[in-house]
């Protein structure tokens, strides 16, 4: 069995995704090679990883399934080979649709997101497997995409674990760990540090993107709170797994405040580095989040709301960093999922032999 993972959109967010389905697959005793954008090179080591950036390559390689990572038109001609060759395509659907309301909280990403919808309709079509990642996301599929629908497998989101229990970090930071977006309600965060600090907060802040948020702390408060240590950022560029690790193992909190959401990647790196987080009560969080074990829901964007949840927060001490890294370990690590995936394969190599 040849296993071909794929992402030929490139997106820093799905280095941790295609490294925890290679070490899957691998362990599952697949075949196993990853056919990606020349752009996530540099984010893997050869001696570990076995991957192509050259189509003529994953000709040779002749996959029997091809796991795709992400949307994006430069996957109509991979499924259109795919189908030719009768190779099965296992698709990561991460954003069903949800209905035109849904989409409208996506503000200036409102045309690329239906867009996507679109394209998802398409390739959902052409897929062997729709695999969905929440029980949100199992809702809203059946709800507005029946086709794909009866397509579906679940899997949750997948990674390694990179957690290192000999690095001990100083946990002080409340951070927006990710891509800036409106639907993840950056700018709530933004806006929310500021009047934290003219109101004479002494909590320390950090933003780490690799979107270049320049224009959104322009003005000179946010300078004269970084000049203070009162505020930590590192912006306009993909930051390593390094960096990202240290960012969350320096977090006390990472903000999941989002506008809208079906699932989210900040999460589960937040579990895993032991990091509780700030979360609205939409998309998957009601399943990802315990109250007082694994983050606090906030029900408004008031200044004295996020604080308080921060507050919280602290209160717990260690108790909570604990129960992030027991509830990663169960729902996210890849090795637990192991059996679940050889069984979907196994289905799908049975309904071929009919």
């Amino acid at each position: 069995m040849n296993i071909l993972i794929v992402s030929k959109h490139f997106s820093p967010g799905f280095i941790g995704h295609m490294k925890a389905w290679y070490k899957m697959c691998e362990e599952c005793g697949y075949q196993t090679e990853l056919y990606f954008d020349s752009q996530y090179e540099k984010f893997f080591d050869r001696n570990e990883y076995n991957y192509t950036t050259d189509m003529v390559n994953v000709e040779n390689y002749h996959p029997d399934i091809a796991v795709v990572q992400n949307t994006g038109f430069e996957n109509v001609e991979l499924f259109k080979w795919c189908e030719k060759h009768n190779c099965k395509i296992f698709y990561i659907l991460h954003e069903p649709y949800m209905g035109i309301k849904e989409l409208m909280k996506d503000g200036n990403y409102f045309i690329k997101q239906a867009v996507a919808c679109v394209l998802n309709v398409w390739l959902c079509a052409k897929a062997t497997r729709v695999v969905l990642c929440s029980k949100y996301a199992e809702e809203n599929c059946k709800r507005y995409m029946k086709g794909a629908y009866r397509k579906a497998v679940f899997l949750p989101l997948l990674f390694l674990d990179d957690y290192d229990e000999k690095v001990c970090t100083y946990r002080e930071y409340f951070s927006m760990i990710g891509t800036y977006a409106e639907p993840h309600g950056s700018d709530i965060f933004i806006k929310y540090i500021r009047e934290a600090y003219e109101s004479g907060s002494k909590q320390k802040f950090q933003i780490a993107t690799r979107s270049n948020i320049s224009d959104m702390i322009a003005d000179q408060i946010y300078k004269k709170m970084q000049d203070e240590g009162q505020l930590l950022v590192q912006q306009g560029r993909p930051l390593t797994e390094e960096e990202m690790s240290a960012a969350y193992r320096r977090s006390l909190a990472t903000w999941n405040g989002y506008r809208r959401s079906t699932q989210s990647g900040v999460l589960p790196n937040a579990f895993m580095q032991g990091t509780p987080v700030i979360a609205t009560r939409l998309g998957s969080f009601e399943e990802f989040v315990e109250p007082g074990n694994t983050g606090v829901f906030i029900d408004d964007f008031g200044c004295n709301t996020i604080t308080n949840a921060i507050k919280n927060i602290e209160a717990t001490g260690k108790v909570m960093n604990e129960k992030c890294r027991s509830f990663f370990l169960t729902h996210f690590y890849y090795r637990n999922q192991l059996d679940a995936f050889k069984k979907i394969v196994e289905k799908v190599e049975k309904e071929e032999m009919k």
